[in-house]
């Protein structure tokens, strides 16, 4: 028999304890915040067709070359688990019909997949909070979506630390231009571009904009800027966002060479940046007006957004009270029904409670003070025979007899 210990898959983590209660905070403000703008809450499958992902992501993007969990299932179908959410609810907006009542408002949380290599706010197995809004493809909603980002953010109590960056990458004419324009000038500086943007020239020249490694921070001081190559109708469908913005006090700044990691892109992009390290986004989205007609629909633009849950999580501050349960503690296995009745009153009363089974009062209590519990209910065979209970606050050590409703009256002020 093989006793060695099975380790969770590398990258994939148990969440339980204070994290666990962290991570549920932030879900549950993010369900406030975008419930207050009505959106409504949308579940896809975890799994999708690959062709969902291929399709929609390009065949060339870094997720799809190097980081999609796809395999063949038994029917040999070949099958993704998602590494974003944008894509699935694209698809189930196909699916099920739910593109003949525009505006469509979306929110969805839950986890994604990426094969990665493990580092501090990147894992294989990550949790995501995001939005997806499907309309006019107007600048009002480009600004809605960020505003509500915003207001999340603000809600968090984490404003202070990021900073709001903004680009557009235009329609595809345009990009297609200013795309062969960058492919021209890094083949005439190949030798200094680094191997993973060396790899991207042929293929994905635009993603080298979006480039951490030094080596090519360097090159794009000079590379060719993008407004150079967008029609005046894009120019200024970019100046009425910043404008508006501006209007409504959300501060932002313009980085030209956001061009985000995923092909179904287009027009504006935007994330929040830590401002201390403005390569580490922590919440990021972008206009994808031809991803609903790639997946088999009509042309319906769109606009998202996603936040990482486990780089926020760094972020918040929140002390978390721990909240003890009042202890029941039977001396004997023929005491548990009384036991629990006691325990389905507290439960009635919203009480936290937990019966203790081990039967034996000094291992019993020292289970207790190892959960740094705060009371202890004791029934033994005083107590069952005169209808009582010996309650101990396990801090003073104070020890008395009560009967049911001297009990609860304790317990209310407890």
């Amino acid at each position: 028999m093989n006793n060695k210990k099975i380790a969770s898959v590398r990258g994939m983590h148990d969440i339980f304890g204070e994290d666990h209660y962290k991570q549920q905070d932030i879900i549950d403000n993010f369900i406030k915040v975008v419930s207050l703008f009505n959106f409504s809450p949308i579940n896809t499958p975890i799994m999708e067709h690959s062709e969902v992902f291929i399709r929609s992501l390009g065949n060339v993007s870094d997720v799809v070359m190097k980081e999609m969990y796809s395999f063949l299932d038994k029917s040999k179908d070949s099958v993704t688990l998602r590494p974003e959410g944008t894509a699935g609810i694209a698809r189930a907006l196909v699916s099920n019909g739910l593109t003949q009542n525009l505006p469509q408002r979306y929110f969805y949380h839950g986890p994604m997949f990426r094969y990665e290599r493990p580092q501090q706010g990147r894992l294989r197995q990550f949790h995501q909070v995001g939005i997806e809004l499907f309309g006019k493809g107007s600048y009002f909603e480009d600004c809605e979506v960020i505003r509500i980002a915003y207001f999340f953010l603000k809600n968090l109590n984490i404003l202070d630390k990021v900073l709001l960056k903004i680009n557009t990458i235009g329609k595809s004419s345009s990009r297609n231009n200013f795309i062969n324009e960058i492919k021209s000038y890094f083949n005439l500086n190949k030798k200094k571009l680094s191997s993973d943007s060396l790899k991207r020239l042929e293929k994905n020249p635009l993603r080298i904009l979006d480039s951490k490694d030094p080596q090519d921070q360097d090159l794009l001081k000079e590379a060719p800027i993008i407004y150079n190559f967008l029609s005046k109708d894009e120019l200024d469908n970019f100046e009425n966002i910043k404008s508006l913005l501006s209007s409504i006090g959300i501060s932002f700044i313009v980085d030209p060479f956001l061009v985000r990691g995923l092909d179904y892109y287009s027009d504006t992009t935007f994330e929040f940046t830590l401002k201390e390290n403005q390569k580490f986004a922590i919440l990021a989205g972008g206009r994808y007006n031809d991803l609903v007609k790639e997946l088999g629909g009509s042309q319906i633009p769109g606009i998202g957004w996603a936040a990482g849950i486990e780089r926020l999580k760094d972020l918040v501050v929140k002390i978390f009270k721990n909240i003890s349960p009042v202890l029941l503690i039977p001396t004997e296995k023929k005491y548990l029904t009384y036991i629990f009745d006691i325990s389905n009153k507290m439960f009635l009363k919203g009480i936290n409670n937990q019966i203790i089974d081990f039967y034996n009062l000094k291992k019993s209590l020292k289970y207790a003070n190892k959960n740094n519990a705060k009371i202890a209910i004791i029934v033994g065979e005083h107590e069952f025979n005169n209808f009582l209970v010996s309650y101990k606050n396990l801090d003073s050590g104070e020890q008395s007899y009560l009967d049911q409703e001297e009990l609860f009256n304790k317990l209310r002020y407890a």
